[in-house]
């Protein structure tokens, strides 16, 4: 080989090597840039992440508040009712009269308005009082008004 071609081959060599190099050196330089990126993206969610753990934590302590102070309701109402169930027995144990009114049957109406089906839903709540009568308009008599009517 001429010594033109061999120098030629060499000038190819050597620009592919610094092309070579040209392109690596990019290369990191891009995936330094995307890693930055990933970092910068990384640390918006973390600080998303850390807003939102803060907001459930209030959360949180709110709905432990609100819990505590319901079985504090619930235990005042608990002591008036057990208040209100001893009076009552000392009425009773007390009082021939009341003894005898409170072991009578409650009327048939009142019965039927205190009778409830084990309700799990919201949904079979909202059926179940669509499912019961409806009050009469005012133009229409109750049944007991047809009662007195007839029975006059």
């Amino acid at each position: 080989m001429s010594r033109i071609t061999t120098i030629a081959l060499v000038a190819l060599c050597f620009m592919a090597a610094l092309l070579l190099a040209i392109n690596l050196h990019q290369g990191q330089k891009h995936k330094a840039e995307l890693l930055q990126l990933e970092l910068t993206a990384s640390e918006q969610d973390k600080a998303q992440q850390t807003a939102l753990l803060e907001q459930l934590y209030k959360v949180s302590s709110d709905n432990d508040a609100a819990q505590a102070d319901l079985r504090s309701s619930i235990e005042s109402v608990n002591t008036a009712l057990l208040k209100n169930k001893r009076a009552m027995e000392q009425l009773k144990n007390e009082s021939k009269e009341v003894r005898d009114w409170a072991d009578t049957r409650l009327p048939a109406d009142v019965v039927r308005l205190r009778q409830r089906p084990d309700i799990a839903s919201a949904a079979a709540y909202r059926d179940w009082l669509s499912q019961r009568d409806g009050l009469p308009s005012a133009s229409e008599p109750s049944p007991n008004q047809w009662r007195a009517q007839s029975g006059n």
